[in-house]
C-alpha cells in the first residue's frame, strides 16, 4: 500500500477526536496498522490477538526487506496505548514479558503521551518506564522502542516514519527513548 497524506491525516484526526476508551484504542491501532502496511516487507498479520495469558494489539511479519527492519525479529509485537497520560513502568514490564514469552527480542510500544521516567536526565528516583526499557535491554536483550503521537503528527511520508523507527532503535542503545 502506498502512503497517502490525506488518509494518514484522517487517521491522526480519528485518534485525536476519539472519546471512549474503545474508540481511543481502535483509532490508534488503525493508525498503526495503516503506517506499517505502507512499509515494503512489513505485513500486519494479526490484530487484537487475545491469548490465554496476554493480548497483542498488532503482530507484524517482517520479511526484512526494508533496511531499517533488518536487525529486527521476523515477528514484531506492537502495543498501542492511547491514554491521556504517559504509560507507566508496569505496562513496559508487561509488554516485555509478552515479547520474552514468545522468544522474541523486539517490539514497538506506541503510547499517545509517551512513557514515565526520565533516566537520561538523571531522574533515577522515578525509575519509571524509561528506566525499565533500559533494564529489559541490558538484562534480557529485549529491544523496545517508544513512539508518541507527537512523533507521528510530524510525519510527511513513510520515509519519515522509517527514519523515526531507525532513530529510536539506535537511541535505545544510548539509554535514550526520545
Amino acid at each position: 500500500m502506498m502512503f497517502d497524506a490525506a488518509t494518514f491525516d484522517t487517521h491522526i484526526e480519528s485518534v485525536d477526536n476519539a472519546v471512549t476508551n474503545q474508540d481511543k484504542g481502535n483509532s490508534l491501532e488503525s493508525l498503526s496498522t495503516y503506517l506499517f502496511d505502507c512499509i515494503d516487507g512489513i505485513e500486519v498479520r494479526e490484530t487484537n490477538i487475545n491469548g490465554p495469558a496476554e493480548e497483542v494489539d498488532l503482530l507484524l511479519w517482517n520479511a526484512k526487506t526494508e533496511q531499517v527492519f533488518e536487525p529486527w525479529d521476523n515477528l514484531i509485537s506492537i502495543e498501542c496505548k492511547n491514554w491521556s497520560r504517559p504509560a507507566g513502568a508496569h505496562l513496559i514490564d508487561n509488554f516485555a514479558a509478552k515479547i520474552r514469552l514468545k522468544h522474541l527480542t523486539t517490539g514497538i510500544f506506541i503510547a499517545a503521551n509517551g512513557v514515565t521516567g526520565d533516566f537520561v536526565n538523571g531522574d533515577n528516583q522515578n525509575r519509571g518506564a524509561v528506566y525499565r526499557l533500559h533494564e529489559h535491554l541490558t538484562r534480557d536483550g529485549i529491544r523496545i522502542i517508544v513512539i508518541r503521537m507527537d512523533d507521528l503528527r510530524g510525519l510527511a511520508d513513510i520515509n519519515d516514519f522509517l527514519e523515526l523507527v531507525k532513530d529510536r532503535f539506535c537511541k535505545i542503545y544510548m539509554h535514550r527513548v526520545f
